[in-house]
């Protein structure tokens, strides 16, 4: 797509605010960043600028410190603040109000107003060429009580509409050393016919040796009066990266010697000595007529094609093409020959994909004379080769820092490589999921450390795949590289809940228990008591979909107590659960006591009877009751083991019954009930 120079810049100021980004990002900070304090000292003032942004109704303090120890002392009497609105603004400003409209190109104090709120850059260079302007957004202060030739500390503190502090303060120390620019040197000159093109020498800078200066301005001596005039009102902005500087004007008269020279100003408006004067004669001569109707194409085979009308003009020999790929640097010719003056199209083979390229072409007489720049334009070259992939991808989880260290490889870190992009997903089976993307910012080393979902680490024991491929500036993407890796399991998993044990009909013990709520359980260890003791030992092992166990090794009339663990992949073993205690009873009872036999004698009752065959049978208990359908209550303590009982408290008359009893306390059924027998004592 071709475009217009009319199109790609609206003015040469727009292209000075490109090229000048690198000087006010290195001092003044970028928006929401660190903030900056920039000092110039004068013979009797001292001027003290800071990069931060006010909102409307904030304000600063500036304090100083004369010598190391002492207070910093309040040197306003008040916060500064900005201007609250485009009236107060166009007040402040006065007569440079409109200096700032035009360097803006606003139409009314009320756009300026709004263009300040809204352009950042802008704001900022402006800031630096209009010290009105900075007192009036609230960046800057001027002291006129300073120790000039000592060496001091500044500091300024932002508060808010109350005057509350909101932020920290920001310190610089400096020597206050008046000091001028230096002037520009190195000087020429040369012009087509009226379009007069100077250029001068002026070191770059790098941002922590800021010098402070922001722009030139050029001067012509006025052959009548011998007073210097400026050639032009247009604000020429200093670009620190370069040490060369040009600019062109159009000249009021030609056939004449005109003597120039150059000035440097720094951000307060300070100028350096003039530098070295110029006398140049402009000698107007008939240039080619410019190439008109310009246009560039991108070929199917990605490269650049330009093409023009053809001038007529009869004395026209050629045509060379000249080309940038950054407007802030010089243009250079592409043709170390002439294109013949019957050629009207160009094809650049040198392009590379993904870089945007401005040409313009000029033609060339009989002479050697060269016209003036044809229209400016543009392509960008389509570029649709993916950047290299990533290779040999691996992944480590550290156990300290509890993050995912990522680590790969790549054949070539290619000019164009925008970044490296890590894509995450959790491999879990019942819960399929998508990929999230982990660098939000541009990476281009080749490694990373994950801090895990929304920064909160990873889930012990997930599986976690890694994908990793690059980006070029084209936007083109290479092919992936993927790491699956698990989380090692270091805390011990939750207990199952719920546990229970019953009786199963005097026959086993059925256990039974909820699932542990951690996901990554193996296995539940079951744990018993032995009869008589506390301590658990262990039982069984069950896989963790388990959720029941017959015990089958219990002996009746004995306690014991159940309790389980969850252990997961690693090994690790939980708590124990809650404990279950349970009695282990036969639920069968003895058969019923046959052929009791009970005699009157010695004062009591003897009663004997027929032993009970049961493998658990733990003893006999006999009973009495007045009547053979009455009560029938026990008659001793404790259980016989013995089939024989004397009652002493027994007497003719009462009825008895036995019953035995077996280990878990089942009795047997009543027999009938029988009457003692009176022995003769005399036989």
């Amino acid at each position: 797509m071709v475009k217009s120079l009319e199109t790609v810049i609206l003015s040469m100021k727009k292209i000075i605010f490109a090229i000048f980004v690198f000087a006010i990002l290195a001092e003044a900070g970028a928006e929401g960043q660190e903030t900056h304090v920039r000092v110039v000292t004068h013979p009797n003032e001292v001027h003290i600028y800071h990069s931060k942004r006010l909102p409307a109704g904030y304000g600063f303090n500036v304090y100083r410190q004369d010598s190391p120890g002492d207070e910093f002392r309040l040197l306003t009497e008040e916060p500064l603040t900005r201007a609250r609105g485009s009236g107060e603004l166009q007040s402040l400003l006065g007569e440079q109000l409109g200096e700032v409209m035009d360097f803006f190109e606003a139409e009314s104090a009320g756009e300026l107003w709004l263009y300040l709120q809204s352009r950042f850059l802008e704001t900022m260079i402006a800031v630096s060429i209009f010290p009105e302007l900075a007192e009036s957004m609230g960046m800057l202060y001027i002291d006129d009580e300073a120790p000039v030739g000592s060496e001091v500390t500044y500091r300024i503190g932002f508060v808010n509409m109350s005057g509350i502090p909101y932020e920290e303060p920001v310190t610089k120390r400096v020597l206050l050393e008046p000091r001028k620019p230096d002037p520009p040197t190195q000087l020429t000159a040369a012009n087509d016919g009226r379009v007069v093109t100077l250029n001068w020498h002026y070191p770059s800078v790098e941002p922590e040796d800021d010098d402070k200066v922001i722009r030139f301005i050029i001067y012509r001596i006025d052959p009548e009066t011998g007073d210097p005039q400026p050639v032009t009102d247009e604000i020429i902005i200093r670009n620190n990266a370069y040490d060369e500087h040009s600019y062109r004007f159009i000249s009021p008269v030609v056939n004449v010697t005109e003597q120039y020279f150059v000035t440097a100003a720094d951000i307060t408006g300070q100028q350096s000595a003039p530098g070295e004067i110029l006398s140049y004669e402009i000698v107007d001569i008939e240039l080619p007529e410019v190439v008109e109707d310009v246009d560039v194409t991108e070929t199917t085979d990605n490269m650049a094609e330009i093409s023009w009308t053809i001038p007529d003009d009869p004395e026209l020999k050629g045509y060379n093409i000249y080309r940038t790929s950054d407007l802030s640097a010089p243009f250079i010719r592409l043709t170390d020959e002439l294109l013949p003056a019957e050629r009207n199209v160009y094809t650049d083979t040198t392009v590379a994909g993904g870089i945007t390229y401005f040409y313009h072409v000029t033609a060339v007489n009989q002479d050697g004379l060269e016209s003036e720049r044809g229209p400016l334009v543009m392509v960008r070259i389509m570029d649709l080769i993916p950047p290299p992939p990533p290779e040999n991808l691996t992944a480590e989880f550290d156990t300290v820092s509890r993050s995912i260290r990522l680590n790969w490889d790549i054949e070539e870190i290619t000019p164009d490589l925008k970044s490296f992009i890590l894509l995450r997903r959790r491999e879990d089976p019942r819960e399929p999921g998508s990929f999230s993307r982990v660098n939000f910012d541009d990476l281009t080393e080749t490694y990373f450390n994950d801090p895990g979902e929304g920064g909160q680490g990873f889930h012990e024991g997930a599986r976690y795949r890694y994908v990793v491929y690059s980006s070029d500036d084209a936007g083109n993407y290479s092919d992936t590289a993927m790491y699956l890796i698990e989380v090692p399991l270091l805390t011990p998993p939750d207990p199952p809940g719920g546990v229970l044990a019953l009786n199963d009909r005097g026959l086993r013990v059925n256990l039974s228990w909820n699932a542990s709520p951690s996901i990554t359980v193996q296995e539940y260890v079951i744990y018993r008591s032995e009869p008589g003791s506390n301590v658990l030992n262990e039982l069984a092992r069950t896989h963790s979909s388990a959720r029941f166990y017959r015990d089958e090794d219990v002996e009746t009339g004995n306690e014991y107590i159940y309790a389980l663990t969850s252990v997961d992949r690693a090994g690790n073993e939980s708590e124990y659960s809650r404990r279950d205690t349970l009695f282990f009873r036969n639920t069968t009872p003895p058969r019923s006591v046959r052929n009791v036999q009970a005699v009157e004698r010695d004062g009591g009752v003897f009663l004997r009877w027929e032993s009970v065959p049961n493998d658990d049978l733990a003893g006999y208990r006999v009973y009495r009751s007045a009547i053979p359908t009455g009560v029938f209550v026990p008659v001793h303590e404790g259980l016989l083991t013995e089939t024989e009982f004397f009652d002493e408290t027994g007497e003719a008359g009462k009825w008895y019954r036995v019953r035995a009893v077996d280990s878990s306390g089942n009795v047997s059924r009543p027999g009938m009930p029988v009457r003692p027998a009176v022995v003769n004592q005399s036989e």
